[in-house]
């Protein structure tokens, strides 16, 4: 009998035997649920997302469209200017400030809906203003922090923890079950290779999650994207190859155990001490490792210092301003500050939103280089475990990774500056913003170009994979040689 024969009469044998189990009709059916599950809640979040940004759009364009026909009356004569600085649409700071304030969003990529990623962590639409930084990254709160700790279950969720448990179901008694019913010794009794044999098994059993675990997603995502099908084949390519060697290393990890020689229960047990030290504690670890390396304030005590910054820039101005009236105080009438002078509330919204903008920056600025140094570290130590490479490499498949999410970050900095730019040149100049100027405010438009082709941001998380499949299959290999026929 030929190799390829005695391989593949052994895959058809187990076949006939999964066939007729009940347990793996059930696995089966958990796993299309649970990834139709997850499709669904990924569909839901990019609607709600949609949604969030056609209404924070609509919003911004009635406001600046209001103020423009407000202003446009002004400058008709048909409506008095105000008397407060802040109400008055021809004031550059104060519109720039807030009143005017532009939506710069992160557009979704159309596998958006397969991870989550980091944009339950930010808001879907930025309002950027000529304040500083924190006035728009810090201003909304969009889920509950206590139910963010655990987690979207979304498509990733099901491949990196669910999708090596379905797997452990079919491999994880490959060989102690034919010991423990004693059909391996007679298989050993044949003429026949019994690495062929249980590698036969092999195929059947972790070939049948792998390759139903990779219908589902193709499926799923060729239903929900529909007619973007074709745009997204790299992607899709990529995503499958990533659902591919993820489900062989856990495949080859469980044949490596079965290899030990032990029964089926100390098998199950093993796996599940396996899956729970690389997908709970070693990410738990590699994260505590860099926060304890690079320690950084919380984001609530983040917030706590720029505001600190902020309200101290304003009383150092206030006490300054104070002490120039009581000396120079006949030289403004007695208090025109006090009596509402406008020029003069623009000028001191100046200064203070100056002085505040210097002291946020440095604090932001240290803060997010801690940030990146414990991003450093912790991608250098996620080859340690395959599931942080795994999510890795789906979050940047969907878009929401934290290559693409910087990108996003460091143009909407540069638009920032711009915005700035644009009002804080006219409110120092003392000059009125026009209703044609309106037609003129900056407007934020992403670019892809700069983070680099995305395929080259997945590959080296695909790498690590596959070098841990690498090392695994060697070990199972060598198991598979040592096997015992008899407990």
């Amino acid at each position: 009998m030929s190799k390829n024969t005695v391989l593949m009469a052994a895959a058809r044998c187990e076949w006939r035997i999964l066939r007729l189990d009940p347990a793996a009709w059930l696995v089966m059916g958990l796993m299309v649920a649970t990834v139709a599950y997850a499709f669904y809640n990924g569909w839901t979040g990019v609607v709600r997302h949609q949604n969030s940004v056609v209404a924070a759009m609509a919003e911004e364009s009635g406001r600046v469209e209001s103020l423009r026909l407000n202003l446009v009356a002004i400058e008709a004569g048909t409506v008095p200017a105000p008397d407060r600085p802040f109400r008055d649409p021809r004031n550059a700071l104060f519109m720039g400030s807030g009143a005017v304030a532009t939506v710069a969003t992160l557009p979704l990529q159309p596998l958006a809906l397969t991870a989550v990623g980091q944009s339950d962590l930010y808001p879907p639409a930025l309002m950027v203003s000529a304040g500083s930084r924190d006035s728009f990254f810090f201003s909304d709160e969009i889920a509950n922090p206590a139910h963010l700790l655990s987690g979207s279950f979304d498509l990733a969720f099901v491949l990196v923890f669910l999708y090596p448990l379905f797997i452990f179901v079919f491999t994880y008694n490959l060989i102690s079950g034919e010991r423990e019913q004693g059909t391996l010794a007679l298989t050993a009794a044949c003429p026949v290779s019994l690495r062929r044999v249980m590698a036969g098994k092999l195929l059947v059993r972790a070939g049948l999650p792998i390759l139903l675990m990779l219908m589902l997603v193709m499926g799923g995502v060729a239903l929900v994207v529909g007619g973007a099908l074709l745009g997204t084949l790299p992607a899709l390519l990529l995503l499958g190859i990533v659902v591919v060697v993820y489900g062989l290393f856990w495949a080859a990890l469980a044949t490596v155990i079965n290899g030990l020689g032990r029964d089926s229960a100390y098998n199950a047990l093993l796996l599940v001490a396996a899956w729970i030290g690389l997908l709970l504690i070693a990410p738990a670890l590699i994260n505590g490792w860099s926060e304890f390396r690079y320690p950084s304030p919380s984001r609530a005590e983040m917030v706590l210092a720029v505001r600190a910054a902020a309200i101290d820039a304003d009383r150092e101005h206030d006490a300054a301003l104070a002490r120039y009236q009581d000396e120079h105080g006949h030289q403004h009438g007695g208090d025109g500050l006090r009596r509402g002078d406008y020029r003069e509330r623009t000028l001191r919204r100046l200064a203070v939103q100056q002085a505040a903008t210097e002291r946020v920056e440095a604090i932001m600025n240290a803060h997010d280089e801690r940030l990146q140094q414990q991003h450093t570290l912790a991608n250098r130590l996620a080859y340690l475990s395959p599931a942080l490479l795994m999510y890795g490499a789906l979050a940047e498949i969907a878009g929401t990774g934290p290559g693409r999410y910087q990108l996003f970050f460091d143009q909407v900095e540069d638009f920032h500056l711009r915005w700035r730019d644009f009002f804080i040149s006219r409110a120092r100049a003392e000059q009125w913003l026009t209703a044609a100027q309106y037609e003129q405010f900056p407007r934020f438009s992403f670019s892809e170009q700069g983070n680099g082709p995305f395929w080259m941001r997945i590959l080296p998380s695909l790498l690590g994979i596959g070098l841990a499949l690498a090392l695994v299959v060697v070990a199972a290999v060598r198991g598979l040689r040592r096997c015992r026929v008899v407990g």
